[in-house]
């Protein structure tokens, strides 16, 4: 390849570099976040199981 060829293909690279980063980071920011009162409500089910009320007398 002549120079500049070589010119053209390193600044291809850096701007799709460069819009890959970008996008990736817009991606990033607007993604939705679950409300804080939401989060209160949602609470995790303990793995534990009571095995005495499974029991047969």
């Amino acid at each position: 390849m002549l120079r500049k060829e070589w010119l053209i293909a390193v600044i291809i690279t850096f701007i799709t570099i460069s819009a890959w980063v970008i996008f990736d980071i817009f991606h990033t920011r607007s993604q939705v976040e679950i409300p804080q009162k939401l989060q209160e409500i949602i609470v995790p089910i303990s793995p534990d199981l009571d095995t005495s009320s499974v029991e047969s007398p």
